[in-house]
């Protein structure tokens, strides 16, 4: 029976639904769009909330961790001079350590709250840029959650994500929402075989962030195990084509601006609560072994993730039946967070529409999300003692790297559950 890469095979149609829409690819039945989208909006005005105790008094450590308030938006729109007028891009003086358009979205932001701002003090324009991109980031996450919705077909997944109290506390912390709409928007678009498209996407999605990227890498294992390499280059292409058509323009205009995201990205040490970072604080004092440095942990972690990702090509090949696009995705995004050098709070951003899409299990889903929101408090519960010099710092720090072990576990153990659902070919998970 002949197949399209990636998409699951016909069945019969349930009672009332159109025989010839693919699974999956249906509106939420029983569930209308606008409370779907009401849902979301929820979500995005919780999250707001949770910022208002900084938005309401001040954006400056270690307040901003002591109160569980802590968002990159304002504390990068005074650090990197934006607040005086000085934007990356427009100004060459003005660098930020995020690729092409992520920093065109902060630095045209920055221009909107500049100009609301006025002769407003430092802290009251910091709050006017959080509020520009908090509107903004409530309308991606509405859309992400939309789509999300037509891809899953059922409402208690869909849901299930409009809601997730994961998004509460990370969803205005960066800009990662953006690259989420991209990549779910390029999934809808790889299961209707659209690969120019769904490509195009994964590389806009890449100039906002790198993780989009990896999800080419699910398209090679599909291709291999059919040995039909057409989508796979069709949609690389389109990802190729897409990134450069933006980043092209950005180095030849500012190339300073354009290389210091990637010379960070190489420079920078063991991030907080990546698996390195917690040896370096963890085993490395209690063991007496030697600290990572940061030339090793990039060595050790690109290793780490090749392998990963050899395991996923090895899983894919020998699986009774072919995966699904999305769960292969999800294993090669989760290799990613599990083996990176870092991993900030609201990376778990990433993998809320995957896991959902891999294997929507509410309890599973639920406890996952319990999990790290525990990390989320514990991150900044530790920073905020740690920076002031509080008494009970060490006991901070110990939760704080329990919750990093509990994080790496949860995502760990969801990592086993999908791959064995592509090992015995459960395609279709309840």
């Amino acid at each position: 029976m002949s197949v399209r890469l990636g998409t699951a095979p016909a069945e019969p149609a349930p009672a009332g639904e159109h025989p010839g829409r693919r699974p999956g690819s249906a509106p939420v039945r029983g569930l209308g769009p606008w409370v779907l989208a009401g849902f979301a909006l929820h979500t995005a005005l919780l999250a707001y909330v949770v910022k208002l105790p900084c938005r309401l008094t001040s954006w400056d450590p270690p307040g901003t961790f002591q109160t569980l308030c802590y968002s990159d938006l304002p504390t990068l729109y005074a650090s990197t001079g934006m607040a005086e007028g000085r934007f990356p891009y427009l100004d060459p003086g003005a660098l930020l350590e995020y690729p092409v358009l992520q920093t065109v979205v902060a630095s045209a932001t920055g221009v909107v709250a500049h100009a609301l701002s006025g002769a407003a003090s430092e802290n009251a324009s910091q709050g006017i840029y959080f509020d520009v991109n908090a509107l903004l980031l409530a309308g991606v996450w509405v859309a992400v959650v939309l789509v999300l919705g037509r891809m899953l077909g059922r409402p208690g997944p869909a849901v299930l994500a409009a809601l997730a109290p994961a998004v509460v506390v990370t969803g205005f912390v960066n800009w990662d929402l953006w690259p989420v709409l991209c990549t779910v928007l390029a999934l809808l678009a790889l299961r209707r075989s659209r690969w120019l498209v769904g490509g195009a996407l994964l590389g806009v999605g890449t100039a906002f962030k790198l993780f989009p990227f990896l999800v080419l890498g699910a398209l090679v294992v599909l291709a291999l195990r059919r040995r039909e390499a057409g989508p796979a280059l069709l949609a690389a292409a389109g990802a190729a084509g897409a990134w450069a058509a933006v980043n092209v323009p950005a180095a030849l205009a500012d190339p300073v601006q354009w290389g210091y995201f990637w010379r960070f990205s190489q420079d920078r040490g063991a991030g907080f609560s990546s698996v390195w970072h917690w040896w370096n604080g963890v085993a490395v004092p209690r063991l007496g072994a030697q600290p990572l440095s940061a030339e090793q942990i990039n060595v050790l972690a690109l290793g780490a993730f090749a392998l990963a990702c050899a395991l996923v090509l090895v899983l894919g090949l020998v699986a009774r039946e072919e995966p699904r696009l999305e769960q292969l995705a999800f294993l090669v995004l989760a290799a990613f967070v599990l083996t990176n050098k870092v991993y900030s709070p609201q990376f778990v951003l990433w993998l809320v529409p995957l896991v959902l899409l891999a294997r929507p299990r509410t309890v599973e889903f639920v406890v996952w999300q319990v999990v790290e929101v525990f990390h989320w408090a514990a991150v900044f519960s530790w920073l905020g003692r740690a920076s002031a010099g509080l008494p009970g710092t060490e006991a901070a720090e110990d939760v704080y790297f329990l919750a990093v072990a509990l994080h790496t576990l949860a995502v760990g153990y969801l990592v086993v559950r999908v791959a064995a659902d592509v090992l015995h070919g459960r395609r279709e998970t309840r």
